[in-house]
């Protein structure tokens, strides 16, 4: 045998089947040894026999023979998943040059399944699956939640125990303008001291006066009427108390800002890797660049190659809310119902010639610039309108991923 042949040996066993004698050629602490050569290794079609018989007529020991070798076969491209050397040059899948987009997977570690292409990354740029990674029923998973806090709206009841302020809150005045428009001089009656249905009027304001209008200071004769219309102020309404409604929930939509697929390698997956690894495809852009293994739940990375962690959920919980701190404020715009009649008799507490009749919190037009001087008021029936402010309504929860897988990839 010559010294190519013997130098050879031990790989030519492991990669191109040769018998016992090749193999016990190979060092035992590799099972796959590199070798550099000057020259290729001769295939089957070249006329040198792996056992040394040539394909011709001729010589023995693996020497070419002097009879016609044949003429050489076309080679076929490597296919890098089958675990066959397709391109006869001693190199099988991942070992051969031509399976540059193909890379050696470690083992999947027990417990754990793979091997995948994951994409990470913003679900209006899923890819969808790589021919490589052809999965009839891809993994579809998310991460990372945008969901707007729930909105709280807080309302009150109606106002409930108001009572009515003292009539001498309500203040009465005379304007030189109607009702609806703006006064430039207005006149102020004094406050009686009310006793209901009764008359009283401890003084007035006397008519016929005529300084008032736009163009005077409400002191010298401008020949316009003073009192025009008549007013009352509200009669208000005090105290009480509203309850609170129940809180009122809203949640509006949330949205995932991370998409997971995962793509499972096609099978069969090649050899040409250290031992416990297989020949795999490289994941493409924009997949992860390393391949990944999977498990159910959220789970820590097994200790080895895969240390890249991803978790993605098939499902959610949203436990947006309101907290119950609703409160209402005290009541307040409530009033009570009266009316008052005014009188422009000149002696006090004298009530004969009536001017108007004005509602609390009303106005009325009077006509010949009459004196207002006797009043004299109903009974106030109960409160009524009033309302409280509410506050509160704090929200609470949130959206969170449920039913998780653990992906962990190679860096």
């Amino acid at each position: 045998m010559s010294a190519f042949l013997v130098g050879r040996g031990a790989h030519l066993a492991i990669w191109a089947g040769l018998g016992a004698t090749g193999a016990l050629a190979a060092p035992a602490a590799c099972l796959y040894p590199d070798y550099t050569f000057d020259e290729p290794e001769p295939s089957a079609s070249s006329g040198r026999g792996a056992s040394g018989a040539s394909t011709g007529g001729g010589g023995a020991g693996g020497e070419i023979g002097p009879g016609d070798g044949g003429s050489a076969g076309a080679t076929e491209p490597e296919d890098c998943s089958n675990g066959v050397d397709d391109d006869d040059d001693n190199l099988v899948d991942c070992a051969d040059p031509a399976c540059g987009a193909f890379v050696c997977a470690s083992a999947v570690p027990d417990g754990w399944i793979g091997y995948f292409a994951l994409f990470d990354g913003d679900p209006a740029e899923d890819p969808g699956c790589p021919a490589d990674f052809p999965s009839e029923q891809p993994f579809l998973g998310n991460r990372d939640p945008s969901a707007p806090p729930a909105r709280c709206t807080c309302s009150c009841g109606p106002a409930e125990g108001q009572t009515c302020k003292e009539l001498e809150t309500v203040v009465i005045t005379t304007g030189d303008a109607p009702c609806g428009s703006e006064s430039y001089c207005v006149g102020t009656l004094e406050t009686p001291g009310w006793k209901l249905d009764a008359c009283t009027g401890p003084d007035g304001i006397y008519g016929g006066n005529r300084t008032c209008g736009p163009g005077g200071d409400c002191t010298e004769d401008t020949g316009v009427p003073c009192t025009v219309s008549v007013m009352a102020s509200p009669l208000e309404a005090t105290g009480g108390a509203c309850a609170p409604n129940a809180v009122d929930v809203q949640r509006p939509s949330f949205r995932w800002t991370r998409l997971g697929r995962a793509c499972a390698a096609a099978e069969p997956l090649g050899r040409g890797c250290n031992l416990g690894q297989v020949c795999a495809p490289r994941p493409p852009a924009p997949f992860e660049s390393g391949l990944c293994i999977a498990k159910d739940g959220d789970s820590a990375c097994p200790p080895g190659a895969y240390t890249e962690k991803h978790v993605f959920f098939t499902d959610h919980e949203d436990s947006r809310g309101c907290r119950d701190d609703c409160t209402c404020s005290a009541p307040s715009g409530g009033t009570c119902p009266t009316m008052i009649t005014l009188y422009s008799d000149s002696p006090m507490h004298t009530c004969a010639t009536p001017v108007a009749t004005v509602p609390a919190g009303g106005c009325r037009d009077v006509a010949g610039n009459p004196a207002v001087v006797g009043r004299k008021a109903t009974a106030p029936g109960p409160p009524s309108g009033g309302a409280c402010a509410p506050s509160g309504g704090t929200p609470s929860g949130e959206v969170r991923g449920t039913r998780p897988r653990t992906f962990c990839c190679r860096g």
